[in-house]
């Protein structure tokens, strides 16, 4: 039987809420799953994430990664990183988020997993934006998921 995974999203202090399954993620002013834009010469709130095993199956789940696709406008970057740590997230610019965002494969957990409830390390984004940056929503990005079953 395959196993299921959901993406889940921490809002609030020390990112303890924890939202239900998402099918995406938004970087914006809040630090809620929606809210407005980030306005040039901001950031947006850090985006706490991570997976949640829903389902094992039979199956032991390791070696979890993403890849992005960003196609983001001059003067606009996404910044990531990865913690065990959950913090309160910020619109400052991170301490967790200082990786930039590109298209390689990023292995953020190499833990393995079996028993529904479980979750993976926190992944944390965060969309700076530059003051000469261009006004307005940005495209949606992609970023897809994968890991290894056994």
């Amino acid at each position: 039987m395959a196993a299921s995974v959901s993406l889940r999203v921490s809002t609030g202090t020390n990112a303890g809420t924890e939202s239900s399954a998402q099918t995406g993620i938004t970087l914006i002013s809040a630090d809620a799953l929606s809210g407005g834009s980030v306005s040039p010469g901001t950031n947006s709130y850090e985006r706490w994430v991570r997976l949640a095993v829903d389902n094992p199956g039979d199956l032991i789940l390791t070696t979890f990664s993403f890849r992005g696709s960003p196609n983001l406008p001059d003067g606009v970057e996404i910044k990531y990183g990865v913690t065990d740590t959950p913090s309160t997230p910020v619109n400052t610019v991170s301490n967790i988020a200082t990786h930039t965002l590109g298209t390689e494969r990023v292995i953020f957990d190499a833990n393995s997993y079996s028993e529904a409830g479980d979750r993976t390390r926190y992944l944390v984004f965060q969309e700076q934006v530059a003051l000469t940056a261009p006004s307005g929503a940005i495209t949606q990005n992609l970023l897809a998921f994968s890991w290894s079953e056994a």
